[in-house]
């Protein structure tokens, strides 16, 4: 089976539902799952490949481009948009008969994958620029493409107050400041 098949009308076959009513999101532990419990071979890397080759067949490369699409597949007739936002994209699908569904698929791309964390004077709590949050959830809304990342980790490191930086790409620090006086210590 290659991935082709699956997309558009049958990507629900490996999305979990979201808490949202029609919308699924593409995990690789519940699409692998799936496949694997109901005999579908599936190379879950070459399936996100298929997306990213269709998305830029589309037209849909950077953040916020925005493609429509139509087609016809098991007899009925299907329309929708795909979205870039960030690493995530967004596919509405409206399906004749059988109403919207909307699927997500997040970490497509690994443009928005840095991220700058300070440690805060004070307190000597982490927190992520340029939202200065404290929890997971919020540094993972700090996420920014590699430009973006460099420059603020270069403004964060000119700061007096800060003694110490760090940029990551995913989880790995890639660059870590340590201040004059830090070193000192």
């Amino acid at each position: 089976m290659t991935e082709a098949f699956l997309f558009p009308l049958r990507l629900h076959l490996l999305c979990a539902p979201s808490h949202r009513r029609g919308e699924y999101l593409l995990e690789r532990k519940f699409a692998q799952a799936f496949a694997a419990s109901n005999g579908i071979p599936l190379d879950f890397d070459a399936l996100m490949a298929t997306l990213r080759d269709w998305c830029a067949a589309q037209g849909v490369v950077r953040n916020g481009q925005t493609a429509s699409f139509s087609g016809r597949s098991a007899n009925k007739q299907y329309s929708g948009t795909a979205t870039r936002f960030r690493d995530e994209l967004s596919i509405l699908i409206h399906v004749d008969g059988e109403g919207q569904k909307r699927f997500r698929i997040l970490g497509l791309w690994n443009d928005f994958s840095w991220l700058v964390l300070y440690q805060e004077p004070l307190l000597g709590e982490w927190r992520s620029w340029p939202g200065a949050a404290k929890d997971p959830e919020g540094m993972e809304k700090d996420r920014t493409d590699e430009r973006s990342a460099r420059e603020g980790f270069e403004w964060v490191c000119r700061r007096r107050i800060i003694s110490r930086a760090r940029l990551l790409r995913g989880e790995e620090v890639t660059t870590e400041y340590y201040s004059p006086s830090y070193r000192k210590r």
